[in-house]
């Protein structure tokens, strides 16, 4: 189940390198023991803005979860534009997933890497 989502991951990832507006895109996978896996990645977008992310996932019968993750989008500066993640904050957050815009931490469900990726796109107005 986890190598079906990776290949789906790559997918989603080598139809973005062929965009226009994109610079270069790559992802990289590794199986791991008990069903889990990991994925990393990062697309270099037109403006020099820059998607980093990760998911550490799990296979439980016919369904992956993602145990960890982190979307960061960051400008040409390598500034936060936002983060989706779901890691642990102190003080405590009202929930675990949440998303960074600035200085502001919102809760938010965890997005897929396509609906990251369409956020990115249509903000930047490249569609």
């Amino acid at each position: 189940m986890i190598q079906r989502y990776f290949n789906e991951l790559k997918r989603v990832i080598d139809s973005y390198a062929a965009a226009p507006f994109v610079l270069d895109a790559q992802v990289s996978f590794e199986l791991r023991p008990g069903n889990q896996g990991y994925a990393v990645g990062v697309v270099l977008f037109q403006d020099r803005s820059a998607l980093h992310f990760r998911e550490y996932l799990d296979s439980i019968a016919n369904h992956v979860s993602k145990l960890m993750y982190s979307y960061h989008y960051q400008d040409a500066d390598q500034q936060l534009i936002f983060r989706y993640d779901n890691a642990r904050h102190q003080p405590p957050l009202p929930v675990q997933e949440h998303k960074h815009v600035g200085e502001t931490i919102a809760a938010s469900q965890a997005p897929t890497l396509i609906e990251v990726l369409t956020e990115i796109v249509m903000t930047r107005g490249w569609v």
